[in-house]
């Protein structure tokens, strides 16, 4: 009898657990959210990843084999040859952007995934890139030195 109830409870900890995480984590994405982005990269309208907050990150090279798989419409071929992956999203090439400056995806390509504090994926049309980002974009927001 005393086994069950010591069962129970830890059960009614451990679910009142996960929901404190679950709710600091949204406070901790919205709080990224802010710190990191300005202007058109601030809104809503994007998918956010924080890889800190995914315990599964720290087996990834880079930023396109971590987002595979985890964004509805995006494709991602040879992410773990670091020479030729080809990224599409909804059928069309994305914009890219490393601390909101357009790139080239080489560039978002040899960035560790360790050195990565969010990633946003917007859906199309994105209008703060050149063009009007008629696919989308994928903006990467790196850790400042002043993080830990």
């Amino acid at each position: 009898m005393m086994l069950r109830s010591a069962i129970i409870l830890c059960a009614v900890f451990s679910s009142a657990f996960s929901l404190a995480q679950t709710v600091n984590s949204e406070e901790y994405r919205k709080q990224l959210n802010e710190e990191y982005t300005s202007g058109l990269f601030s809104t809503d309208n994007a998918y956010m990843l924080v890889p800190d907050d995914d315990p599964a990150s720290v087996g990834y090279w880079n930023v396109f084999q971590y987002l595979q798989g985890r964004v509805p419409g995006l494709n991602i071929r040879n992410a773990y040859s670091f020479g030729s992956t080809r990224v599409a999203y909804r059928g069309g090439r994305p914009a890219f952007f490393l601390d909101e400056m357009r790139v080239d995806q080489s560039v978002i390509n040899n960035i560790n995934v360790s050195d990565i504090a969010l990633v946003k994926i917007f859906r199309a049309p994105f209008m703060g890139a050149i063009g009007g980002g008629p696919n989308g974009a994928i903006a990467v927001y790196t850790k400042r030195g002043d993080e830990e």
